[in-house]
């Protein structure tokens, strides 16, 4: 919405205005057409109005051409998605001949991210390395950069630009990093490298020791490889890296401990989840089914937890229990069934950036491009 980026546009603009009034206020006092176009613009701008604001600004912008104003005007063009316009508006900027090196800098990071929302990576990866600029400039340069590899999927060239923006911006960016070794690990394992793979994932974890989707690949690489004391041990280090992915993990762990045919193991690892995960049901969850699933009566250990933490999985699994049991009511099957319905429905897994509720894990949020921000949804009631 317009209003969205309403504070995006009114800083650069009280500049902008400021500087070409201060420049062009002619000495008799008159104001210049100019001026009344941008006052109007900013009204219009105060009352949500993007076409008269637009119309006011573009008029503003013809009468006292300042390079500000138009930088302001070509960025609101893009987010409005008129990206022809702003190409136009920031290339006639950068076209002229005597532009301060300040606002060049300015014009060519915008240019390029016109050029990004259109597609011409191209052109935007040859505007920006060769930018210097001022710290600021040059890491917003590289900002840029990154977007466009990762775009383009160039997971090297990525993790050099990030390096460079490290040592601009003189902070850390190895979780990001790691993200971009995990890329090259999935791409060198649809390959059948699976030795490669393995360096790129380890790679990943040297960047970023607590990368858990480094830790569940090399595990998932180790349960392909049939080595389950290694799988065990990298499953267990992603539980204690980011107790968020714990439904991802246990499954996993069942089998594995199944195929060293160590129920113990098993017995202790779910255990040592509901200890290490105190707020989270889902351990005390997994542990009832499975104590179901040795025999054991679920009920003297699951009541209790149920009540102080109760999820449909876990009312459902209840009424399983109950139902072909001596005195159960004939309304539970249906209670049932309309839990198991309810839970068709719900979301797997959520973006904590956006809100987005996708059907699978990515690493990588589709909607707001934000790195390790999708996780497993933990239902509360």
């Amino acid at each position: 919405m317009f209003d969205s980026y309403l504070a995006w546009l009114l800083l650069p603009l009280g500049v902008a205005l400021g500087l070409a009034w201060a420049r062009n206020r002619p000495a008799s006092g008159a104001e210049p057409q100019s001026r009344e176009d941008t006052l109007a613009g900013l009204n219009s701008l105060a009352n949500d109005n993007a076409d008269q604001a637009i119309a006011a600004l573009s008029r503003a912008a013809d009468a006292e051409p300042a390079a500000e104003l138009q930088l302001t005007l070509g960025g609101l063009f893009r987010k409005r998605g008129e990206i022809d316009r702003a190409i136009q508006l920031h290339e006639s900027i950068l076209a002229r001949s005597d532009l301060p090196q300040k606002i060049a800098d300015a014009a060519r990071i915008e240019l390029a991210q016109d050029y990004l929302k259109a597609g011409l990576l191209d052109r935007a990866e040859s505007l920006l390395q060769g930018m210097e600029g001022t710290s600021a400039q040059l890491a917003g340069a590289l900002e840029l950069l990154l977007d466009l590899y990762e775009q383009a999927r160039d997971w090297p060239q990525a993790i050099e630009t990030a390096r460079r923006l490290q040592a601009v911006k003189g902070q850390g960016v190895g979780s990001r990093i790691a993200q971009y070794w995990c890329e090259l690990a999935d791409a060198a394992q649809h390959r059948g490298d699976t030795a490669e793979a393995a360096a790129d994932l380890q790679k990943a974890l040297e960047e970023n020791p607590e990368c858990a989707r480094a830790s569940l690949a090399q595990a998932a690489l180790a349960e392909a490889a049939k080595d389950w004391e290694g799988a065990i041990k990298a499953y267990w280090r992603a539980m204690q890296q980011d107790g968020r992915f714990f439904s991802e993990v246990a499954p996993a762990m069942e089998r594995c401990y199944a195929a060293e045919n160590d129920k113990r193991g098993y017995a202790g690892f779910l255990d040592e989840a509901e200890t290490s995960l105190a707020e989270s049901a889902a351990p005390a969850l997994l542990k009832a089914r499975w104590l179901q699933s040795q025999g054991q009566d679920l009920r003297a250990y699951f009541g209790e937890h149920l009540a102080r933490k109760p999820t449909r999985q876990g009312m459902l699994l209840w009424l399983d229990s109950g139902i072909g049991t001596d005195g159960a009511p004939p309304w539970l099957e249906t209670m049932r069934e309309s839990l198991k319905k309810s839970l068709q429905s719900r979301p797997r897994y959520t973006c904590t950036s956006c809100g987005l509720q996708p059907s699978m894990l990515f690493w990588q949020c589709p909607k707001c491009k934000r790195w390790e921000t999708v996780v497993p949804v933990e239902e509360k009631l």
